[in-house]
């Protein structure tokens, strides 16, 4: 049996003294938002320039702290210090990451004074729709936390401007840029969060689009677990093929266990907060993705591995860089899917009571608590790439950042689940 009260007390004393910790010497007092180009071990910034990317995650980050204090769940905590820093952060972000209509929807990369930078010299400042998405995350949870109408409405426009250029094919997403003749789960999965943030913040402020965007919200869930679920293997097809030609390739036979475990828990949180049923494909996809992912060796999940297990096999494309990228770290053992993993096998453990899930759990904090919480206690935060040995490796693997997001949003979700169950 997972011990409830014990592992509440651990998180919220990780989250408080130890990430909290390391992410408040990291607040940008002068102009607003964070910086986040440390390097591996967080004790150097390496750079002051800001991605987009993080500081929409970083305003949710803020915005649900602020939610959380005001439920009781983190008595330590300040809520003045929390909601100004979301503020200031959604501010820092408004005046200067949105970009004018002909020219995309949010810059990427930012200077610490929040002008704007081409990430990828020569293709402008818009790059990533992902970028987007974390930017009316961060709106929307703000708009949760403060009744703010201003940001909401922003946000919603954000999201119209978005999904328009989605429709119309113009979709960019660096840094995993899609091969032609796939379609891609990441798509429908943030997607399905960023309208589900969107639908709950609409619903807050009674505004008449709220069921609009639950509909499309529940679509991308449809889609997830119908389009992109490997009936054959029980697990999710990050890159799905149109064609059959394309059926042996790389890109289509990896999986991503982390990445799926996170989706599967976006999937349940969108039905739950819809009164539907789980769907059992949520739950064969993650015990699948941990049983596949699992490495049997060194511990810990790995990347990406082949739908059949071990190391992703398949026809290369030629000059892909996401396969040559998967390829090069697919047996590396990344911050994000092991933070997803807490929270997902405990969400399922709690919703099952399968002994599996438990396990996975239970394999899965020890791995954290061994190999990445920082052992300098004076830095603090997580030691977020290692090779698969969990040896730490100076290494990008994605952006060039320490994101704060994957472990504080799992971190506070795990507290709330943990809260919810004692009571």
């Amino acid at each position: 049996m997972i011990a409830y009260k014990k592992e509440l007390l651990f998180y919220q004393e990780h989250l408080v003294h130890n990430l909290l910790a390391f992410w408040s010497q990291s607040y940008d007092p002068v102009h607003g938002g964070i910086f986040t180009c440390f390097n591996n071990t967080g004790e150097q910034l390496v750079s002051r320039d800001k991605y987009v990317w993080s500081q929409g995650r970083m305003a949710w980050v803020y915005s649900r702290i602020v939610q959380d204090i005001d439920q009781g769940l983190l008595p330590e905590l300040e809520k003045s210090e929390y909601l100004e820093k979301a503020r200031r952060t959604c501010c820092f972000l408004r005046d200067h990451a949105i970009l004018p209509p002909a020219d995309g929807v949010c810059a990427y990369l930012l200077t610490e004074e929040g002008h704007k930078k081409e990430s990828i010299p020569g293709k402008g400042y818009y790059t990533s729709f992902f970028v987007d998405c974390f930017v009316i995350l961060g709106f929307c949870e703000y708009a949760l936390a403060c009744k703010d109408e201003e940001f909401l409405t922003l946000a919603l426009s954000l999201y119209d401007r978005c999904t328009a250029l989605l429709a119309q094919g113009k979709i960019v997403t660096e840094p995993y840029p899609i091969a032609e003749g796939f379609v891609s789960h990441a798509v429908d999965m943030i997607l399905s969060c960023t309208s589900n943030h969107l639908w709950r913040a609409l619903t807050a402020a009674g505004h008449p689009r709220a069921q609009e965007i639950n509909e499309k919200s529940l679509a991308h869930v449809t889609r997830i677990l119908n389009v992109f679920y490997w009936e054959d293997f029980g697990v999710i097809q990050e890159l799905k093929p149109l064609s059959p030609q394309l059926e042996d390739t790389f890109s289509a036979r990896h999986i991503m266990p982390g990445h799926a475990l996170e989706s599967m828990w976006f999937c349940q949180h969108i039905l739950a907060q819809n009164h539907l049923p789980a769907d059992k494909k949520i739950f064969t996809v993650s015990a699948n993705s941990l049983f596949l992912g699992w490495d049997k060796q060194y511990g810990g999940l790995l990347r990406c591995v082949d739908v059949t297990g071990g190391p992703p096999r398949g026809r290369r494309l030629a000059g892909d860089p996401y396969e040559s990228l998967m390829a090069d770290t697919w047996d590396s053992k990344l911050w994000w899917p092991h933070s997803e993993s807490l929270y997902m096998t405990l969400l399922c453990y709690t919703l099952t009571q399968d002994p599996l899930f438990e396990e996975y759990y239970n394999k899965t904090a020890a791995y954290v608590k061994e190999k990445f919480i920082n052992p300098n206690k004076d830095v603090g935060e997580w030691i977020q790439i290692l090779d698969r040995q969990g040896r730490p490796m100076e290494k990008v693997v994605a952006l060039p950042v320490k994101d704060p997001f994957h472990i504080l949003r799992n971190v506070l979700l795990l507290i709330e689940l943990l809260s919810e169950e004692i009571v």
